[in-house]
């Protein structure tokens, strides 16, 4: 999967921006800074697309940051995704948690890979970056989440090992509390191993009902996540950030030779690939571009006649023409009836 296909939720982003605003930073310039719009994260399955998290994580390399879960252990961390939740905290066994965290952590993001070695005494987990110039930071929240998710099965379990590829200045978070273990730095790979002598023992607050009704919830949400990273759905993203931009090579005519441009493909491949999703390049740049003027029309007060330039229409009329077509209303009527400033 390209990384313009993987996604991080934007329930990580809300509460991220949260904790960014209470250390004095400026949470209107970093969204404008990796390339979203805030009120854009406020759907509860939205998400954040792989080159802006990817963005987003090198901007933070540097920063010097306190943040928390809200409330100690694993309810802590998991809170804003109560569907991974469901699942990882009511397994039969201590081992097969820590599979299925693997197995649903796309819920959270599937940006990076998480590997898992298993032993019969201990499980090791590698994190591997997706991007270059990304601090190894990145693994030390997953890691605290997946020791935090242990000891809800054994509080007694050791973390062996825990170590990073690159350096860490001054921590943000005391991780080395919350691992209860010494991080290593300058180490071959992202790592963290756990040892625990009941990996396979029962657990005693199982109950098999609800986990299948939690496993249901979380395959919903999964089987979303993963129709949005389509290839269409890809490239539909793609059209709607540069409508953004104010700049001649996002004109129609030449977003076709952008687009083959931003994924190294012919426009032959281009065309296969999006047959292949039974949708073409006019129908993705028809719903870009009517998605984005929804927007601008219910959110904002510009004129109607700057909307239809944004765009990317030649005149008001052409606009009122395309967009009532699509829409089912012209542009004034439906700006009166959707108007959520």
């Amino acid at each position: 999967m390209e990384l313009l296909q993987k996604s991080v939720s934007a329930r990580l982003y809300r509460w991220l921006l949260d904790e960014l605003q209470r250390d004095g930073l400026d949470r209107e310039a970093i969204c404008r800074s990796i390339g979203i719009r805030e009120h854009e994260l406020d759907a509860a399955d939205a998400r954040v697309a792989g080159d802006q998290h990817v963005r987003m994580t090198q901007l933070m390399a540097g920063w010097k940051l306190n943040y928390t879960p809200p409330v100690p252990g694993v309810a802590g961390w998991l809170r804003p995704f109560p569907e991974l939740a469901g699942v990882v905290c009511n397994r039969p066994t201590l081992r097969d948690a820590l599979r299925r965290f693997v197995q649903y952590r796309e819920l959270i993001g599937n940006v990076d890979w998480l590997l898992m070695h298993e032993e019969n005494d201990a499980v090791a987990f590698d994190y591997v970056l997706e991007g270059d110039g990304r601090s190894a930071r990145c693994a030390l929240g997953n890691f605290a989440m997946i020791a935090d998710l242990a000891r809800l099965y054994d509080p007694s379990i050791r973390v062996r090992e825990a170590g990073l590829t690159g350096t860490l200045s001054a921590p943000n978070v005391n991780f080395e509390d919350a691992l209860r273990s010494p991080i290593r730095v300058d180490q071959q790979r992202n790592r963290i191993v756990l040892a625990s002598a009941v990996l396979d023992a029962s657990f005693e607050q199982f109950n098999p009902s609800l986990a299948d009704i939690h496993l249901h919830a979380a395959d919903e949400v999964r089987h979303k996540i993963r129709m949005r990273a389509s290839f269409g759905h890809t490239v539909e993203a793609c059209l709607i950030e540069w409508l953004r931009e104010q700049a001649d090579e996002v004109l129609p005519e030449h977003m076709q030779s952008r687009l083959c441009e931003r994924f190294a493909i012919s426009r032959w491949t281009l065309r296969r690939r999006l047959l292949n999703e039974q949708t073409s390049f006019h129908d993705l740049l028809t719903r870009a571009r009517t998605r984005e003027a929804k927007q601008l029309l219910s959110r904002t007060q510009l004129p109607i006649r700057e909307i239809g330039e944004r765009v990317r229409f030649a005149s008001t009329s052409a606009f009122t023409r395309f967009f009532t077509r699509v829409s089912g209303a012209a542009p004034s009527h439906y700006r009166s009836t959707h108007d959520e400033r």
